[in-house]
């Protein structure tokens, strides 16, 4: 599949692509080095070192040769690593920002999840000069990066996707959300409504077939979603607490919760379309509550059990409140 070069600026060149596989395969095949030797460059090159330590200021080393015994050492350094996420690297320093002395592009990479167990890959050089980029464009970078990612695509789609396959999953514990069903539609909802989200693994029995498990990240903290819970009355006894920012945060996740057949509860619980309950706490309400004046907490917890939505403007009124006079 051959897609056209982007060029948002006259020294920058880009490749935005969406690849069928999950974004931790594809991280897995830019992150380890028996990995990445098998797509870094177009065949029937190919890489026969590399190395790498993922942190900035870390070595990126590889080694590419030719079918005409062409051989080239590329040493750089990572300037930025976000796990899962985000690289970024350059040929302008060695390992410990050790200047090289020359420098042809700094390159950069982001990975987002695409639904459907597919990843958006944003991969790009930004270059010292304009004649850089020609040189570059000669070089064949559009059909040669093109190529790579075929075969990056080919060989993440190929990984293994057992559950606990995956070495990005570090967690040692995780919340079960057992669903008689839209287990993947239920946690790329969630992934949409908070920062640092995302779609980790898809676990599908048959390849060509349903999702029975899917491995995911919720505002930093480790889910999963599984299907095949048998009919049952949706509890309170677990639930999924998240502490907003202020009132317009707040609004924004009741409402998206709550549409669609979720239904809203009292003191900032509700239940979902999918069943699964929430607990959504403005930051003010612990706020309030530890503030140090017993009489003050007091008339915020009264105010509060007569809420629905949380409104952040009754707790601090009631905090503020005077006692009446006896």
């Amino acid at each position: 599949m051959t897609t056209p070069i982007q060029r948002p600026d006259d020294r920058t060149l880009v490749l935005d692509r969406v690849l069928d596989a999950p974004r931790s395969a594809v991280w897995r095949c830019w992150s380890e080095p028996e990995l990445l030797m098998q797509w870094h460059c177009p065949k029937p090159w190919q890489v026969t070192a590399a190395e790498m330590e993922l942190r900035p200021g870390g070595r990126f080393n590889t080694v590419m040769e030719g079918p005409e015994g062409e051989r080239f050492e590329n040493k750089g350094a990572f300037l930025a690593v976000e796990p899962g996420r985000h690289l970024t690297f350059t040929d302008a320093y060695t390992e410990g920002f050790v200047p090289s002395g020359s420098h042809f592009m700094t390159g950069f990479l982001t990975l987002e999840d695409a639904g459907q167990g597919r990843t958006r890959m944003i991969w790009g050089a930004r270059h010292p000069s304009v004649e850089t980029v020609q040189q570059h464009l000669e070089m064949g970078f559009e059909a040669g990066w093109n190529a790579a990612t075929d075969q990056l695509e080919e060989l993440a789609a190929s990984l293994p996707r057992a559950l606990g396959a995956d070495p990005l999953f570090k967690a040692k514990t995780r919340t079960c959300l057992f669903l008689p069903k839209g287990a993947l539609e239920a946690a790329e909802f969630y992934c949409s409504l908070l920062p640092d989200s995302g779609i980790d693994q898809i676990f599908r029995p048959d390849p060509n077939g349903p999702p029975l498990v899917v491995e995911f990240t919720l505002a930093g903290t480790p889910y999963m979603a599984m299907n095949g819970a048998p009919p049952s009355q949706p509890s309170h006894a677990v639930s999924i607490s998240v502490l907003t920012e202020d009132q317009a945060e707040t609004d924004r996740l009741w409402q998206a919760l709550c549409a669609h057949g979720g239904e809203g509860g009292h003191c900032g619980w509700l239940r979902d379309r999918f069943g699964i309950h929430w607990q959504i706490v403005p930051k003010a309400l612990p706020r309030l509550m530890h503030a140090g004046d017993p009489q003050a907490a007091g008339r915020v917890t009264e105010a509060l059990m007569g809420m629905g939505r949380i409104e952040v403007a009754g707790l601090e009124a009631a905090f503020g409140a005077r006692p009446a006079a006896s």
